[in-house]
Order: structure tokens, then C-alpha cells, then sequence
């Protein structure tokens, strides 16, 4: 007899949209939000999940920030929830974007390539 059984991971996004001022870029735009998790699967068929982990990324630079976990389950069970700036912690990636324009930049750039602002240290320390 031959059993598929396999361990993999996955990601779910929830219809979850909320407007803020990015920590990251300082651009206002909306969020979405989204969980990480590993499973299990018998017969390609996902019989449980562990290590849930939930984000929000920003629609303006992609910047990816962590959420509490009681929060992103609140959101995963429909709940109207609102979230607050200090929610959103910044996963340093070591990636900064342009305040101004949104694109990416390298790290030594002290003035935007696209549009010519001036990257101040708070853009840095990301």
C-alpha cells in the first residue's frame, strides 16, 4: 500500500484592508494582511496547521511588518478589528524605500535616483 503524506507550508490572504501611514516610507496607503503556517497533508488533502504566524504589507513600498497573534486571529475569524501603528513592527529587511516616490533604493543613496528627495536617517534605520 503507498501512502502521499507530506509537510509543507502555506499562505493565506484575508479580505482585510485598512488605511495607514507607513512606518516604513511614510506614504499613506492601505495594508493587507496575511498569515504564514506549516501543515500537514494525507493524500494532498491539509489535515492540520502549526507555527501560524500573521503580517501586514503595505500597498505603497511592500514593506512587511509582524502583527500580534491575537490579533491576526481575530482578523482570520472575520472580526472587525482595528489596527493601531504600534501593531505593526517592521521586519528589517534592509531594504529603503523613497519617501516621495516609493522606489526602492540602495543603502549609501543619500538622494533618490527617480525623483531627487533627500533619504533622511529615518529611512535608514530600517
Amino acid at each position: 500500500m503507498i501512502f502521499i503524506a507530506g509537510i509543507s507550508t502555506g499562505k493565506k490572504i484575508f479580505p482585510f484592508r485598512q488605511m495607514v501611514t507607513c512606518k516604513a516610507c511614510g506614504r499613506y496607503s492601505s495594508i493587507t494582511i496575511f498569515m504564514t503556517y506549516t501543515y500537514f497533508s494525507f493524500f494532498f488533502i491539509p489535515l492540520f496547521k502549526w507555527n501560524k504566524q500573521y503580517y501586514a504589507v503595505s500597498n505603497c513600498c511592500q514593506t512587511i511588518f509582524s502583527i500580534p497573534k491575537d490579533l491576526g486571529e481575530s482578523i482570520a475569524s472575520g472580526k472587525n478589528i482595528v489596527l493601531q501603528e504600534d501593531d505593526l513592527t517592521p521586519i528589517s529587511s534592509g531594504t529603503i524605500y523613497c519617501p516621495n516616490c516609493g522606489i526602492m533604493l540602495e543603502k549609501h543613496f543619500v538622494y533618490c535616483p527617480k525623483c531627487g528627495t533627500k533619504i533622511n536617517d529615518a529611512h535608514h534605520s530600517l
